[in-house]
């Protein structure tokens, strides 16, 4: 048998029942906008534009910026120094 916090739960798992309440719905063009938004019918061109391109050319195509790129390489590091101001492990031991 299991236990939780002293009270015993039958089988493995406990379940508990649970609920969301959603107040105040409003549709998109009636919610509040935001600091930097300023062309939402621009973007909404730009964003339909790269769907249809990564649609007919494949996933990942054509991205924005702000995802990033893939990089081919890695970083090698096996020269690097150790991390004697970060890694408390690393700072050498002295004995007299």
């Amino acid at each position: 048998m299991y236990t939780f916090y002293g009270v015993p739960i039958l089988g493995a798992y406990s379940y508990t029942k649970a609920g969301i309440l959603l107040d105040d719905l409003l549709p998109e063009a009636e919610g509040p906008r935001t600091l930097f938004e300023v062309d939402t019918a621009k973007r909404d061109r730009l964003m339909g534009a790269l769907d249809a391109i990564n649609g007919k050319f494949g996933t990942w195509t054509a991205v924005t910026a702000t995802q990033g790129f893939k990089r081919e390489w890695k970083l090698r590091s096996e020269m690097r120094s150790p991390a004697w101001t970060t890694k408390i492990a690393d700072v050498p031991t002295v004995r007299a």
